[in-house]
């Protein structure tokens, strides 16, 4: 998979749904200017950026560049570095980016990063505001590595959806690699993310077969497609083991009903003789039957 470093030149047409983006780039290095297609978070023009995919040849439009993923460099000369700080850095309009550029040049991100004292003792401006830009640079530096940890992490699993990293950037903040290293199953949770994608992520991950986590997973999401399927809220015990089983490799039963035990004694799962149901629902089901009674009396 090449590597393309070059700078946004303009974007020629942006989704209004997603992040999906059509620009043209200019190499660093000698070459001609290019378009290049794929999924950019809050594209800037002036931004120098490298692109990881390949080079497909587009019917109507010629040779383009297919984003596959990319990160964001560090801007080296005025024009980027001004582009830069006025786009992504709250706090630097443009009167400011050039004055922190005519008092600084090509080390202006390196100060505002590293010595925010500095830049306040030489009346550029005052020190809080120094020190939150400060702060902003090194929050993006982090939120950069997060993101490029998890599209490596889930770049194992296909069929994911393509802003699932930056969605979970948003959701865990910088902890989202090791919160979704520790546990796949936490993807769940995620828009448009069941148990089956959940679990190749895992697969991949080296999770064990008979992981505890993994088999709560699956019980959950079996109650929860059984309960779509017939619209009952309880359901047996056996029917859950066996779905679960045949779902997830010939899982022994008994290992299923063990840890079934167990999100009941979490309080996840409600158990009635044979019945079990997810709590949430055995909660709204007793209301519902509440406000019939007093509706009947």
């Amino acid at each position: 998979m090449p590597d393309v470093v070059a700078k946004l030149r303009k974007v020629i047409w942006r989704s209004l749904d997603n992040d999906f983006t059509i620009a043209s780039f200019q190499p660093e290095k000698i070459g001609l200017e290019f378009v290049a297609t794929g999924d950019l978070f809050k594209p800037s023009e002036g931004i120098t950026y490298s692109l990881s995919g390949k080079w497909q040849d587009h019917p109507t439009y010629g040779k383009q560049f297919k984003i596959d993923s990319y990160c964001v460099q560090a801007p080296c000369d005025s024009e980027s570095i001004a582009a830069y700080l006025e786009k992504y850095i709250t706090g630097i309009g443009p009167v400011l980016a050039d004055k922190l550029i005519e008092k600084y040049g090509k080390h202006t991100i390196a100060i505002l990063k590293g010595a925010p004292e500095r830049v306040s003792n030489e009346k550029i401006m005052p020190y809080k505001k120094a020190l939150k830009i400060s702060e902003q640079l090194q929050e993006d530096d982090k939120r950069q590595g997060v993101l490029i940890q998890l599209e490596g992490l889930l770049s194992k699993a296909k069929g994911l959806p393509k802003k699932l990293a930056q969605d979970l950037l948003n959701v865990y903040g910088l902890t989202a690699h090791e919160v979704v290293k520790s546990n796949p199953y936490v993807l769940t949770g995620m828009n448009r993310i069941g148990f089956i994608l959940a679990d190749k992520v895992a697969m991949a991950c080296g999770v064990k077969l008979d992981d505890p986590e993994r088999i709560k997973a699956g019980i959950i999401y079996v109650i929860k497609q059984t309960m779509q399927e017939t619209g009952d809220v309880w359901l047996d015990v056996r029917e859950v083991c066996g779905r679960l089983s045949d779902l997830i490799n010939e899982m022994k039963r008994d290992i299923i009903g063990r840890v079934i035990n167990t999100l009941v004694d979490d309080e996840i799962l409600i158990k009635h003789n044979c019945l079990v149901t997810l709590a949430q629902f055995a909660e709204d089901e007793d209301t519902i039957a509440d406000c019939v009674t007093r509706f009947l009396i």
